[in-house]
């Protein structure tokens, strides 16, 4: 059974260019003043502003992280 697929951008959100390719890459996350550099997440790069933008399943990661960190330094 296959999984289907959400409808994902294809431009970029910053700079509306069409140009993107799918990399797995470091992922910064501002939280509060510190920022976290979370690896290996699924992302959608820029090849014009190499703007970032996370794909569903990066953005879950992401989401795990954040709520494991905000439970481990509560």
């Amino acid at each position: 059974m296959k999984k289907s697929k959400g409808k994902m951008k294809q431009v970029c959100e910053k700079c509306g260019s069409p140009n993107l390719k799918n990399p797995i890459a470091t992922y910064p996350v501002k939280v509060g003043e510190k920022q976290i550099n979370v690896g290996r997440v699924a992302v959608r790069e820029c090849l014009d502003c190499h703007w970032f933008m996370p794909t569903p399943t990066g953005q879950s990661k992401i989401d795990r992280l954040l709520g494991t960190f905000f439970h481990i330094f509560q």
